[in-house]
């Protein structure tokens, strides 16, 4: 039986060349299906025994096939070996030489090129950082082959959290909310290397209900079109990574699998519904602490 590759971000990213996985009975979630599923991933490692390497600081990556058997390593991949040009980006070279791939696994990786990897279908994950090869491999696959089941899923700790909205005047907006709906600024920002300003409005503390977050870019200067004034939803979740697996297995467009933010435990991963809004899913340090707003770079605000 020919061995499945499994595109964990979305199957149909996946590359002609691969065999596809059939919609039948033997498909993910039939035992045939789950005992035949083998993922190819990409590894970021200094000498091959640790995930320890940023993307953009990775010259090679060791690619593996991973099935019940364990990890095989299959190919080393340079980017000396496969740029088109001297003059090529690197992360453009990446981008095609690990596109065989269904998961790279990283130390730290960036929004943009995580959304580049996904609208390949690489889904490109830190959450993996620090842990052995081997041993981060295996878990990997239990963790794909544990999201192919039909358990139900438990929502008892998910929540809505906010919405945001691009705005073309800030403080316009806040005086708008503010002065005219009675909210309050619960936290304000200013990201000058993104160049944008970031608000977090809502009643109260904000923490029994949703808020609104407004991004203000500094070099937009004509006015949004309604349409594509709206950002995405977010929604606090609990064990986000074992949700992703789920809807990745289900097909659910994830241009942002689960990502830790720089500047805390959080863990943020970005998914699509059919109509292609943005739903942000969200696993703050603890699920019960309330006030918790982590700084996502939106590569589409």
């Amino acid at each position: 039986m020919l061995k499945r590759f499994i595109s964990i971000s979305w199957v149909s990213a996946m590359l002609d060349t691969l065999p596809q996985i059939s919609a039948g009975s033997s498909g993910l979630g039939s035992a045939e299906g789950r005992k035949s599923l083998t993922i190819r991933v990409a590894v970021a490692s200094r000498d091959g025994d640790r995930i320890d390497l940023h993307f953009g600081h990775a010259e090679a990556f060791s690619v593996f096939d991973v099935d019940g058997q364990g990890p095989r390593r299959v190919d080393l991949r340079r980017i000396e070996d496969h740029r088109t040009s001297e003059d090529e980006d690197p992360r453009e070279t990446i981008y095609r030489m690990i596109r065989d791939c269904a998961v790279l696994l990283v130390a730290k990786v960036g929004a943009a090129p995580q959304e580049a990897l996904a609208s390949r279908g690489v889904e490109a994950t830190n959450m993996y950082a620090g842990k052995g090869v081997d041993p981060a491999l295996r878990e990997l696959y239990a963790n794909k082959l544990a999201a192919t089941d039909d358990a139900p899923l438990d929502t008892a700790e998910f929540r809505l959290l906010h919405a945001m909205l691009r705005v073309a005047d800030l403080e316009r907006s806040i005086d708008f909310y503010c002065g005219k709906l009675g909210m309050t600024v619960l936290e304000r920002r200013e990201h000058k290397k993104n160049m944008f300003s970031q608000a977090y409005l809502g009643y109260g503390d904000g923490s029994n209900g949703m808020t609104v977050e407004l991004v203000a870019n500094w070099l937009h200067e004509d006015a949004y079109v309604l349409g594509d004034a709206f950002g995405h939803i977010a929604i606090g979740v609990k064990n986000i990574n074992r949700l992703c697996d789920r809807l990745a297995a289900a097909g659910v467009p994830m241009p942002r699998p689960p990502r830790s933010q720089r500047h805390g435990e959080t863990i943020v991963a970005f998914v699509e519904d059919p109509d292609g809004y943005r739903i942000e899913l969200v696993q703050a340090p603890q699920a019960s602490e309330p006030g918790t707003f982590e700084v996502v770079h939106d590569t589409q605000a």
